[in-house]
């Protein structure tokens, strides 16, 4: 079990990875545009004059290094002392990208329990050295020889002075003043919602500090926690000696992260607002009120949070809790003993807490969705970087960004995503002069979308590249010695299916057959965690297509109960139609010998479930039994069961362990679920249920 870690490193952690994702979403549109905007200029100071001041507050000095040559490089951009050509644009994009990487790193150590040592001293000098040449009037070098522009800086160039700034002033810069400097006092507003105010409080002192020969805070015990809610609702406030220009505060105050406004106001010499200790003279008078300054929030009222940041392990035991609450539910009020008594107040007080229930779960699922955006956003990074490996010109297109699936289904779609969209770049889109020779255009295109299909979420990855090879796949499968049968009696849609098929990724260079196999099957192992389904459609020299089909949540299912000899199972009622009893005259066999039914004109094949799971049954006779009407990703068809018992909210409770490493007999199961009496009742997974 991952131990806990201390608050302030976990906020710290926290809003460093929110800040790197900015940085890297907001190099990225630069780069396309090939500008660096006045907006995109300030945003990178704003995120790395963050990051600087709050790895200096964790006595993270090597992040905080690096951070402060990169604030100096953007200082020198926005103040226009440097040029902002395409070139220059590049290789600024390059080092900003590779420090955003080093930091990553660094947070990953952080996160596992070990210290920040990676050691930037190279990298930062490099961003020194190249920030002098876009100062001066040489061209700037390419971005791929950003290394060498660092190592060709003069012999005798001294350490770059590396100490804390703000807002654009070197260490060199600041004034704290003295004695008979300005006294200002400074009022800070957090944005609502911020969590840890006494926390932002301290990293604003801590920013100041440099600035200022005196400082007093109110509230002024920082680590007390429950001093937030002081300043949550009367701001917070700090009054400081400096010799600082107070438009200067007013900027260095502002740029700390989540501070929402500020003002900052020169007191008069004799104020009285001015703490005794801050008083250049001592002055007594015993008229003066000695009661501390009270005082008002910038508003008349306190502003209302609306969103707090929650740890996700809470969640998670959130979730379990709601579900054994629905299997505690269902074991009473299904209990054999009064099932058969009718009491009425009891039957309303039963139905009164599942409609509390139902609406408390709905309130917990919620809380743990997130929308696919980060997920997706993080997608333009590898499309850049594996392009510009390669050779290739590729637009990255998304949409349905705004589709919300759990947590821990985003965190577990995260790798196969990145594995699929690196393929279809490396392996799938052609180089641009094979494509302008096909006739198409130099650039690909690749799509990602998101869209909401009932109680699942549907995930395409598609792009207009080479598509897959068959013949390639079949040697490939032979020389496996995955084939069971000629080739020409494949279908293509089992064909490209065997890419999939675990030992079919290699080693060997995969130009073979557009690379598309290398590692697919931990692709499919990862979707079928979550209870997913991958399939693949291609047209050879017009691109290919795959489709991720993900519920929402693993928790908690809406089914309907059915029965087969003495086991019942369970369907997910999305997936259901309708259900009906058959007539023995609707039903015929195909040419292949399979059972098919004609229901209003259409034809749907019939599965017998007893058949598929080699389970006893009570009834042959279709119209002795039930047909229920199935929904399936790519087709439709009717199961034959003995019963329909009715609905059933279930919690989806994952097979043992030794039953999925050993498949027994598992095919079409997706979990299992405590019924009301006690009993196990197995979920039917509808898309794989029959075989492709």
């Amino acid at each position: 079990m991952m131990r806990e870690l201390d608050p302030m490193l976990d906020v710290f952690i926290f809003e460093t990875q929110q800040l790197l994702e900015s940085l890297e979403e907001t190099l990225l549109q630069s780069e396309k545009a090939k500008s660096l905007t006045e907006e995109h200029i300030n945003e990178i100071f704003r995120v790395m004059h963050t990051i600087k001041g709050s790895s200096a507050m964790m006595s993270l000095d090597n992040l905080a290094k690096l951070s402060h040559a990169l604030e100096d490089m953007f200082d020198k951009i926005r103040e226009g002392k440097t040029r902002k050509d395409a070139d220059t644009v590049e290789g600024i994009t390059e080092l900003v990208l590779e420090a955003g990487d080093k930091f990553k790193i660094e947070v990953e150590k952080l996160l596992s329990g070990a210290e920040s040592d990676g050691d930037f001293t190279e990298l930062s000098d490099r961003i020194h050295n190249y920030t002098d040449v876009i100062m001066n009037d040489a061209p700037p070098p390419a971005a791929s020889n950003v290394a060498a522009a660092s190592s060709s800086a003069p012999a005798d160039a001294g350490p770059v002075d590396t100490g804390s700034v703000s807002a654009g002033y070197s260490a060199d810069d600041s004034n704290p003043g003295d004695d008979n400097s300005p006294i200002y006092k400074i009022k800070v507003i957090f944005e609502a919602g911020c969590q840890m105010e006494n926390l932002r409080a301290f990293t604003v002192t801590n920013t100041l500090n440099e600035y200022c020969s005196k400082m007093i805070s109110v509230p002024e015990d920082l680590e007390d926690s429950t001093v937030s809610e002081e300043i949550i609702a009367n701001g917070f406030t700090i009054y400081i000696q400096s010799a600082e220009n107070p438009d200067s505060i007013h900027r260095i105050v502002d740029g700390v992260m989540y501070v929402e406004s500020s003002s900052v106001l020169a007191l008069a010499p004799d104020s009285e607002e001015i703490p005794a200790s801050m008083r250049p003279k001592p002055v007594i008078d015993e008229t003066a009120d000695s009661k501390p300054v009270d005082e008002k929030p910038a508003t008349s009222e306190a502003v209302k949070q609306n969103f707090i940041s929650v740890n996700v392990n809470k969640l998670d035991k959130l979730m379990n809790l709601m579900g054994e609450i629905v299997t505690t539910e269902s074991m009473v009020t299904k209990n054999p003993e009064v099932a058969n008594l009718h009491i009425d107040s009891f039957e309303r007080s039963s139905q009164e807490l599942r409609k509390l229930i139902n609406e408390l779960q709905d309130i917990v699922m919620s809380i743990r969705m997130l929308p696919v955006s980060n997920s997706f956003q993080k997608m333009h990074r590898i499309v850049r970087d594996v392009s510009k490996k390669v050779g290739k010109d590729v637009e990255l297109v998304l949409i349905g960004e705004e589709t919300e699936v759990d947590k821990n289904i985003i965190d577990t779609l995260s790798d196969p995503l990145m594995h699929l969209i690196r393929n279809a770049v490396d392996h799938g889109i052609e180089t641009p002069d094979v494509r302008i020779k096909a006739g198409k255009p130099a650039q690909g295109k690749l799509t990602l979308e998101a869209r909401s299909a009932g109680g699942d979420v549907v995930i395409l990855i598609s792009d207009d590249g080479q598509g897959l090879d068959r013949s390639a796949i079949l040697r490939k499968a032979n020389d496996k010695g995955l084939t069971s049968k000629p080739d020409h009696e494949y279908t293509d849609k089992e064909v490209y299916h065997m890419i999939f098929a675990p030992g079919f990724s290699t080693n060997e260079e995969v130009t073979e057959f557009s690379g598309r196999g290398v590692g697919m099957d931990v692709v499919r192992r990862n979707i079928d965690k979550v209870g997913g389904t991958i399939s693949l459609e291609s047209t050879p020299g017009q691109g290919m297509s795959i489709q991720i089909r993900i519920p929402l949540t693993l928790a908690i299912i809406d089914g309907m109960k059915l029965r087969v000899g003495k086991l019942v199972f369970i369907v997910p009622m999305l997936s259901i139609q309708e259900s009906f009893k058959p007539n023995d005259g609707d039903v015929f066999l195909d040419p292949d010998g399979s059972e098919m039914i004609m229901i209003r004109g259409e034809c749907y094949p019939v599965l017998r479930l007893y058949r598929i799971f080699g389970i006893e049954n009570d009834y042959e006779n279709l119209d002795d039994g039930i047909l229920v009407m199935i929904t399936t990703d790519t087709t439709t068809f009717c199961l034959f069961v003995d019963e329909l018992i009715g609905e059933q909210q279930a919690v989806i409770k994952p097979l043992p362990e030794y039953i999925q490493k050993h498949n027994l007999g598992m095919h079409g199961i997706g979990g299992c679920a405590v019924l009301g009496d006690g009993s196990i009742s197995l979920i039917i997974d509808i898309n794989s249920l029959v075989p492709d």
